[in-house]
């Protein structure tokens, strides 16, 4: 099933299911794009599943996708599963109402109500403080997914209440299956890094020449970004510029960088390649803060500009 290549995490998810000890509350860790929300869905298929029979030593959900209550989550029409997205890149309190409101009605169909809660990261504090009662109190029979890339965005408090479960980039064998139908396999799954969904959601050889074309920094005055994704997208491709230049200080003079003609200045040193990638990380991890775009585009580009002839 696409999305449901985390060994690890489904393990430790099937054992939930075996004991029977399913947590009130989940908190799904990782990178955009690697499998969260897929594995959040699947799991919540696998708990109300009518013909689920886990054996003692499984390690693999157990749903058929073929019973009313499989395919009604894979529609998200179940009355019993909710998923709740960002409102203009902002989970508010009246969306967290909306969720107490969901969870206190007893179960229409099945036998566990699951609410998904997607980018939790983007919780406004009055949220924060309303889900943090949410989960002091919850209903039996319920379990709540929250799907995260930036924990640190999150009060201690709530994520001390939730069962935390880490997803990681893929390994290059499972990468494999997602790029077989794809020309440029090679170039694919080098941008891809590990991440499945920039191949099944996106189009990455695009997302490249979009990259690309931002790197004409004359030409370039305004950001070339209009959401907070964008500029995380962007982020990506820059740390993949800086990887490049790291394989080609060790591996190949001769490697491209990003596949790409794009030329590291003479005298760069490696100390001014990890911190620049130090640099970068800080900004995307507080992206969601709302920085302002045209600061933070006059700050990449003199970084850019530090690494990058042209």
């Amino acid at each position: 099933m696409k999305g449901i290549f985390q060994k690890k995490v489904i393990k430790m998810l099937s054992g939930t299911l075996r004991t029977g000890k399913i947590p009130n509350a989940f908190l799904f860790i990782g990178d955009p794009y690697i499998g969260k929300t897929e594995t959040a869905i699947a799991y919540a298929k696998a708990l109300n599943c009518n013909n689920m029979t886990l054996s003692k030593d499984s390690e693999e959900f157990e749903f058929c996708n073929q019973c009313q209550s499989c395919k009604k989550i894979d529609a998200l029409v179940h009355p019993d599963v909710k998923l709740i997205l960002p409102e203009k890149e902002v989970l508010t309190v009246n969306l967290i109402r909306e969720i107490e409101e969901f969870i206190y009605y007893r179960a229409l169909e099945s036998k566990y109500k699951v609410v998904i809660v997607k980018e939790a990261h983007r919780m406004n504090i009055s949220a924060a403080n309303a889900f943090l009662k949410t989960l002091e109190e919850p209903p039996l029979n319920t379990t709540i997914i929250l799907t995260c890339e930036n924990i640190y965005s999150l009060p201690e408090p709530l994520i001390s209440r939730c069962f935390k479960i880490y997803f990681t980039p893929l390994p290059k064998k499972a990468m494999e299956d997602f790029v077989s139908s794809y020309d440029n396999k090679t170039l694919l799954l080098s941008l891809a890094m590990g991440r499945p969904g920039f191949l099944i959601y996106g189009d990455l050889l695009n997302d490249v020449k979009w990259f690309i074309d931002s790197l004409n920094l004359k030409g370039n005055k305004r950001p070339p970004w209009k959401e907070n994704e964008d500029i995380k997208r962007w982020i990506d491709f820059f740390c993949i510029v800086l990887r490049d230049m790291l394989v080609c200080r060790f591996l190949s003079k001769d490697a491209k960088i990003l596949s790409v003609e794009l030329e590291q200045k003479d005298n760069l040193q490696l100390k001014d390649i990890f911190d620049i990638y130090d640099k970068m990380l800080e900004i995307r991890k507080n992206i969601d803060l709302n920085l302002n775009k045209s600061i933070v585009w006059n700050y990449t580009k003199k970084l850019v500009e530090g690494i990058i002839n042209g």
